[in-house]
């Protein structure tokens, strides 16, 4: 070979190497080199190698997200919530995007709020001291070395930032680190005018109003009550709010505050209200306690900090207890004549509370303001039921009551105790309805159920059925998952009938309705089920038009009603999340919150692939090679896993960049040649009701099959030594990465199980309800379901991992198991690593590194490497 063809031949082995982010400078090294270079270039290599300190920092590499994204009635502007990287340890501020002139503001911050909070100046007064202090260090430092330099004009980014200095907005490099110093809490919430470009936010619990965009804001309330549920009046000319159980309205100009919500008997708490379009009617839910229900049972928690072991109580609803009734109502209120004091509150509906999952969605007026419409479930029978209730006329104190035939009075004594020994509890209810009809009362109209059906598809499905009218104030839209998978239906109230709007082997979840209810905006996997794009649908033809042409993940999304804009957080692999504009065809990323070292870090792109499990379904996944990767060489593997139904989340999905999924599978097959894979067995949520129930009565068993097909796959496709499969998971995945140990061990040979609930029974009653069986009250039935019987089958090497004050999981689980290999003469097979002061994602005395360390150190040991 001659000396220019080597040259060539490194050049190109070099481009390769880069493309995978790992470059052996060593080997494109020419021997007549300047040694000067190859320092630079060993240097350059050092800076460039992946290392577990460089992937899991003592602080998280990575900015915040904006959140609450919303457009204003126009669609000129989008507004969210947000806060720079530096500011990454404060609340959030107000934002408002442009799409005009494609620009962003910052409406809120230190200086602004700083008037109206004693907190926000004790910030803006420490801010301003370190600045100045910055500043002074800084100009001893130029007086020393340097000569005065000429003055010169300053820039507008340096004006700027000397501005910053002196009202307290700006914030040093260094802020996130100074967990002593005052946190800036920032807006809590916003909401747009229906028509202007005005909006009232949430600051403090008190109101405040930007009646411009380019204007000081100005304060409505000063009360320690906390006002909360802020909502512009139909026509703008005013707004209503809740606060200690009441609803009140406020008209701009006005001195008048309105209390528009009765006060409600007993021990009733107030949890959402809506008032109509018109703004005549209000719709109130309550209960009789609070939604998160929970049992009387407490558990302990033994906490090793001190010099004697100490026991921390906490609560606990498992499986098998019973829980007390609770009643949740939905009230109508008249508020269009309030200080005539003629209205009634009028029960439209209750709903008998006694499972964890039974369920009542927020009513939703009609566009016409003349009915709403809302959802129930009940967990014992698997029904869900669409109601729809009409405004009830209201009579006036001034009309007469129709007059009813009066009743023969008995002729004596002894015709009038027959009667009354005849009567009947039909005759005392018509007796007390006679009593209510001579009262200035409402004519009591009850909510109709209007379609009803049994729930076959996923445990989280139920409470993202919402009911709501569309564009004729008739029809009714709402998610289920009748036909396999979550998807939009309408439902013809006068016949009970339904149509399926949208359909396919994907998944829909609608964000929002237009104003003209004709189109309801949402994400969705259509096109891919790694990814979740954004789509608008047209009610009335069923069409689903894509809005922007990048594909990824989106989220915090917000479309103005013609489809045409719209702000969203998007992120894909090679691009960490970001809000972007949508304008069009064109898409801009409007803020920029990862500093330069996460972007690098983050620029590998796994690769997505899938394969058929033994039943004919497809089942997504992603890999990671290491460099240099060739099929025909026998390499370990490891799975990581989650396997569990929980909402709309998953595993392999673009642009996740989790510690366990991205980073450590991927230093992984980087530094020790493993292939690296995660897997979205059944069980998973996201890919349909088969998926996410499959856990029923057979929890775990659905997954080991998926794995095991998976592993196949691997083998023969991607040159996998069977011999050297490892696994790991945590939390469900904890659970499954046992049972695949337990139920297959000729399969996996290596399992690492964090804080996995393995004893059914003694976990959370909500999840275990709707997910793993049911559960008689006072036996412990998932008892059935328990790996300790299992255990004795395990032939590889298996670590146990928990923090030890887990009040999710509980550590008692993971003893019991341990208990169970011991006693089964597996001492030699299991490995303990507890973090003695950790939670259920540790975090006490074992950091994110430990852990992964650890997790090294045992594969490496256990599976070896294949570094060549």
């Amino acid at each position: 070979m001659t000396s220019t063809s080597a040259r060539l031949t490194t050049t190109v082995i070099t481009l390769v190497l880069v493309v995978f982010g790992a470059i052996n400078e060593s080997s494109a090294q020419n021997d007549d080199a300047p040694k000067k270079s190859k320092k630079k270039t060993e240097k350059k290599k050092d800076s460039d190698e992946l290392t577990l300190e460089k992937i899991f920092p003592k602080k998280s590499m990575f900015g915040t997200r904006a959140s609450s994204a919303s457009l204003s009635a126009d669609g000129r502007y989008g507004a969210y919530l947000y806060r720079p990287y530096n500011e990454r340890r404060h609340g959030s501020d107000l934002w408002v995007y442009d799409f005009q002139t494609g620009k962003s503001s910052r409406l809120t911050s230190v200086s602004v709020m700083a008037p109206f909070h004693k907190s926000v100046r004790e910030v803006q007064e420490e801010r301003v001291k370190k600045a100045k202090a910055k500043s002074k260090d800084k100009d001893g430092d130029k007086a020393a070395d340097e000569k005065p330099a000429k003055k010169q004009k300053k820039s507008k980014a340096d004006q700027q930032t000397d501005d910053q200095k002196e009202n307290g907005d700006w914030v040093s490099k260094d802020d996130a680190d100074n967990e002593k110093g005052k946190r800036y809490r920032g807006i809590s919430s916003f909401v747009w005018h229906p028509s202007k470009n005005q909006m009232i936010f949430s600051s403090g619990g008190d109101l405040f109003h930007m009646e411009n965009l380019t204007g000081e804001p100005v304060r409505l309330t000063a009360t320690d009550a906390g006002e909360r549920q802020v909502r512009f009046l139909k026509d703008g000319s005013g707004y209503t709010y809740s606060s200690n159980d009441f609803v009140y309205r406020v008209k701009f100009g006005s001195h008048l505050i309105e209390q528009i919500s009765p006060r409600l008997s007993g021990n009733l708490n107030v949890e959402n209200y809506s008032l109509s379009p018109d703004a005549k009617h209000l719709v109130l839910t309550a209960s009789t306690g609070s939604v998160f229900r929970t049992s009387e049972r407490t558990v302990n928690i033994i906490k090793y900090r001190n010099r004697f072991a100490e026991v921390d109580k906490v609560n606990r609803s498992v499986s098998d207890d019973e829980l007390k009734p609770q009643d949740r109502f939905v009230y109508f209120y008249n508020i269009e004549n309030e200080f005539e004091e003629k209205s009634e509150l009028v029960e439209i509906y209750k709903q008998k509370v006694d499972e964890p999952r039974d369920g009542l969605s927020t009513p939703q007026w009609s566009p016409d303001s003349q009915a709403i419409t809302f959802s129930t479930y009940d967990n014992k029978t698997s029904q869900f039921h669409v109601l729809m209730a009409t405004v009830p006329e209201m009579t006036s104190e001034k009309e007469t009551p129709k007059k009813k035939k009066a009743k023969a009075k008995p002729k004596n004594a002894k015709e009038k105790k027959k009667t009354t020994e005849a009567s009947s509890p039909q005759d005392e209810d018509e007796k007390s309805d006679k009593k209510k009809s001579d009262e200035p009362d409402a004519e009591v109209s009850k909510a109709k159920v209007v379609y009803r059906a049994l729930h076959f598809g996923g445990p989280t499905t139920p409470p993202m059925i919402r009911p709501q009218f569309a564009w004729n104030s008739r029809h009714i839209v709402f998610v289920s998952e009748q036909s396999g998978f979550r998807h939009v239906h309408m439902l013809d109230p006068l016949y009970q009938s339904v149509k399926q709007i949208t359909s396919g082997n994907y998944e829909v979840y609608p964000s929002r309705m237009s104003d003209d209810h004709k189109h309801l905006f949402v994400s969705a996997t259509k096109d891919n089920a790694t990814q979740t794009n954004i789509f608008r649908i047209n009610l009335e033809t069923g069409e689903m038009k894509r809005i922007g042409k990048q594909d990824g993940a989106y989220s915090n999304i917000a479309v103005s009603n013609d489809g045409t804009r719209a702000l969203a957080n998007y992120v894909t692999f090679g691009k960490l999340s970001e809000l972007v504009a949508i304008k069009g065809t064109q898409t801009k990323t409007v803020t920029d919150s990862h500093p330069e070292k996460a972007k690098k870090l983050t620029s590998v792109k796994p690769e997505f692939f899938t394969y058929e499990n033994r039943n004919g379904q497809t089942i997504q996944a992603m890999m990671f090679k290491p460099k240099g990767f060739n099929k025909k060489k026998k390499r370990p593997l490891l799975i990581y896993v989650y396997g569990g139904p929980l909402g709309t989340r998953k595993t392999v999905v673009d642009g996740s960049y989790s510690t366990a999924s991205y980073f450590f599978q991927r230093y992984m097959a980087e530094v020790h040649g493993y292939l690296t894979v995660c897997i979205d067995p059944r069980g998973v949520s996201g890919y349909g009701g088969l998926f996410e129930k499959a856990n029923f009565q057979q929890v775990g068993k659905p997954q080991v099959e998926d794995l095991q097909d998976g592993v196949e796959y691997l083998i023969e496709n991607y040159g996998v030594d069977k011999e050297k499969v490892g696994i790991h998971g945590w939390s469900f995945g904890g659970f499954q990465t046992q049972m695949c140990l337990f139920t297959a061990p000729e399969t996996f040979q290596v399992g690492i199980a964090g804080a996995g609930p393995t004893e059914w029974e003694n976990y959370n009653q909500w999840y275990t309800s709707g997910t793993i069986g049911d559960s008689e009250k006072g036996k412990a039935d998932l008892k059935k379901f328990s790996l300790r019987p299992l255990a004795k089958n395990l032939e590889g090497k298996l670590l146990l991992v928990h923090g030890m004050e887990d009040s999710n999981v509980l550590f008692q689980d993971t003893i019991a198991v341990y208990r169970e290999l011991l006693q089964a003469g597996k001492e030699a097979h299991v490995d303990l690593f507890l973090d003695p002061t950790g939670g259920h994602g540790l975090g006490g005395d074992v950091k994110t590194i430990n852990r992964y360390r650890k997790y090294e150190e045992y594969l490496l040991r256990t599976l070896g490497t294949q570094k060549k």
